[in-house]
């Protein structure tokens, strides 16, 4: 198999998926862009990711959209955070939650970068790690 053939194909699929949402998703975040702004902090390529999030119906609700591949930083690094906190001011910081699915880059970023964190457990999977969300 031809490896940038083959990662083309699964990007490019992806992106063309359509998403799905859990219950309340666009009601919640509707709920909460009243009083909070509200971004996407995601790791991956550009133009996956840009194509996926175009395929969402609060894609124009958004106050930013931070690119792993464009900030030249990934979670969980703190360097990726910094980005965004440069972008959007450093005293959101203080305010700040993550909210992600994955301990090892969303839970784990977020304590480097010293902002709240929940843990988006929908499974109720047992946490056997270290990293340890403010919130589930």
């Amino acid at each position: 198999v031809d490896g940038k053939q083959a990662d083309h194909i699964f990007r490019d699929e992806l992106a063309k998926a359509k998403p799905s949402f859990f219950d309340d998703t666009l009601e919640t975040i509707d709920y909460l862009r009243e009083n909070h702004n509200i971004y996407i902090v995601t790791n991956g390529v550009t133009e996956t990711q840009q194509r996926r999030i175009a395929q969402t119906t609060f894609n124009e609700t958004l106050n930013g959209i931070y690119i792993s591949e464009q900030t030249g930083f990934q979670k969980p690094m703190p360097e990726f955070f910094d980005y965004i906190f440069k972008e959007i001011g450093e005293q959101q910081r203080e305010s700040a939650i993550i909210v992600g699915d994955s301990l090892t880059s969303d839970i784990l970023g977020g304590y480097n970068a010293r902002i709240a964190t929940c843990w988006f457990n929908l499974r109720g999977k047992e946490n056997q790690t270290s990293i340890q969300p403010d919130y589930e």
